[in-house]
């Protein structure tokens, strides 16, 4: 029996289930999930395969993997909440099979590979992107492919390998951008200098074999021929504006121009990064005392954690989910302090595991006591069963046998009692919230100062934004901004003849609108925890309550 592909299998389905648990409840969420999902369907309406289109319009945001992953899951299964997440349910299981399969590859252990896959799968980082309708769980599997690939044609002098990883990377490009090349490439030419300076002593190495192994000639021809045709075609219908748009505002000008000014400090990924890797920080710090620069899986996973990770430093626009690939050699190191220290029995491992646990709850805990929405019963179930868990496995934990029931069985259930909890919170992020006032109208509907693309998957109907202010560079607004708008001053004006129209205004833009000329003319008919709602009525209301800004 071939047990490796059983384990491969296994590993697959396990995160499958797992991350697919209550996935129909998760609502699509704005502003990034709904712009991925409505660009789809936009695509599927004008069956539009080569060019990305939102709002009936051709945009330049990303290229099309994601968007043909979401494209033909809405073809076989039709359009839903649920199936809007199948296509990153589905990469992350593939990304935790392939850890499997490269650590096996490259460190040559079973219980080494099957920890890595245990840690990344549990990884809080890990398990929101795959959560999410967004790119990166894509960019997260081809850029494990490329490391993996990379270190092992580098250390077994094997071209196929190589191959492997500039396949990989061109469909990093087709998914994310150049920058699906041009970081790897960077970091590998980075490990080539490193390994020249580190052995060169060494008779048996040559900088030209890895200069050959890097720029194969095999490898470079799949990349093209996988990554150039959608390249080729978008400049043959679009032209200048495929390369001012895509190349020039949402690469070249999103690393040199902040989008979200607010974010753009020199010590977020600081923040991010360990974060990122929880529960498993503590066992990632305690290795990276041994990490040894002659060793090549050390050297590779030092220049590839340490470049990804101050790269998106520099960039002016960050991200949370732009340094995931950095956690990739980061995830094997922790298995192998888990696998060392449960190997010597040392008690070390019960504060690297019980530590990061505390943490979480403590974090959760003072989430529901800022959120109503969250419910304890969740956490406190877990609490139990996991205490339970733990004391009934504690005699067997020198057994690596029960080293996957032992390290994934809790945190699969702490995300599932926060699977279920989080429902109401990302319903506070999504336009499924207005379902209900947008639909008993047959009038316009307007946002205050912000948009919910949700809107449109949810009720069919497009909302216009009031363009109130931004903080943010006029080519943001300018270049992105593909949905109807209304400037604030025109607005005010239309109102009057906008009998019974809908206005949605979230919290933060609550005392401008009030404020506003159009305020008199509206009804409160409703409220979120995060906006509220009017009616216009076509004639002034009289406000008795004059202390009505309060709790806006």
């Amino acid at each position: 029996m071939n047990y490796h592909a059983l384990r491969i299998g296994a590993l697959f389905l396990l995160t499958i289930l797992s991350y697919g648990f209550y996935n129909a409840y998760l609502p699509i969420t704005d502003p990034v999930e709904s712009n991925y999902v409505l660009s789809a369907i936009t695509m599927l309406k004008h069956n539009s395969w080569i060019s990305p289109m939102i709002y009936d319009q051709v945009w330049y945001d990303k290229p099309p993997l994601t968007y043909w992953a979401l494209m033909i899951t809405y073809k076989l299964f039709g359009i839903s909440d649920f199936t809007s997440r199948i296509p990153n349910t589905l990469v992350a299981g593939a990304s935790v099979a392939l850890m499997y399969h490269l650590v096996y590859r490259i460190k040559e252990s079973v219980h080494l590979a099957v920890a890595s896959s245990i840690l990344l799968l549990s990884a809080l980082q890990f398990w929101y992107i795959s959560h999410a309708v967004i790119t990166d769980g894509f960019l997260f599997f081809f850029s494990l492919a490329v490391f993996g690939y990379s270190y092992l044609a580098f250390t077994n002098n094997d071209k196929s390998s190589m191959v492997k990883a500039y396949g990989a990377a061109a469909l990093s490009v087709i998914t994310k951008g150049p920058i699906g090349i041009l970081l790897p490439g960077l970091i590998l030419l980075l490990f080539v200098c490193m390994r020249w300076i580190t052995l060169r002593e060494n008779p048996n190495y040559s900088i030209t074999k890895d200069l050959k192994l890097l720029f194969n000639p095999l490898g470079i021809f799949v990349f093209i021929l996988l990554a150039a045709p959608w390249y080729i075609a978008m400049y043959s219908i679009h032209g200048e504006q495929f390369i001012s748009g895509f190349l020039g505002l949402h690469n070249v000008d999103r690393a040199l121009v902040s989008e979200h000014p607010k974010f753009n400090v020199w010590y977020y990924y600081l923040i991010i990064v360990p974060l990122a890797l929880l529960p498993w920080t503590p066992a990632v710090i305690y290795r990276l005392k041994g990490i040894d620069w002659k060793d090549n899986f050390d050297l590779l996973g030092i220049i590839w954690f340490i470049t990804i990770v101050l790269f998106y430093s520099l960039v002016a626009t960050k991200y949370i989910t732009y340094t995931l690939p950095a956690i990739i050699p980061c995830i094997i190191w922790g298995a192998e302090t888990i696998i060392n220290l449960l190997n010597k029995n040392n008690k070390t491992f019960k504060y690297i595991l019980t530590i990061p646990f505390g943490i979480y709850c403590t974090i959760f805990m003072i989430a529901i006591f800022r959120t109503p929405e969250l419910s304890p019963v969740p956490l406190i179930v877990t609490g139990l069963v996991m205490g339970l868990l733990l004391k009934v496995t504690r005699h067997f934990v020198k057994s690596n046998l029960h080293l996957t029931i032992y390290l994934i069985a809790p945190v699969i259930l702490l995300y599932t009692a926060v699977t279920i909890t989080v429902p109401p919170i990302l319903l506070n992020q999504s336009g499924l919230q207005f379902k209900p006032y947008i639909e008993t109208s047959n009038q316009n509907t307007y946002i205050y100062g912000t948009y919910y693309t949700s809107i449109l998957y949810y009720t069919k109907t497009t909302p216009t934004q009031v363009f109130v202010h931004t903080t943010d560079d006029p080519r943001w607004t300018e270049g992105k901004a593909l949905m109807p708008t209304i400037k604030k001053d025109e607005f005010y004006q239309i109102v009057p003849n906008e009998s019974s129209a809908v206005i949605i205004v979230p919290n933060k833009y609550g005392k401008n609108f009030i404020e506003s000329p159009a305020y008199p003319l509206v009804k409160e008919i409703g409220k979120t925890q995060s906006t509220r709602i009017y009616r216009v009525i076509g004639q002034k209301v009289c406000v008795t309550n004059p202390n009505k800004l309060e709790n806006l």
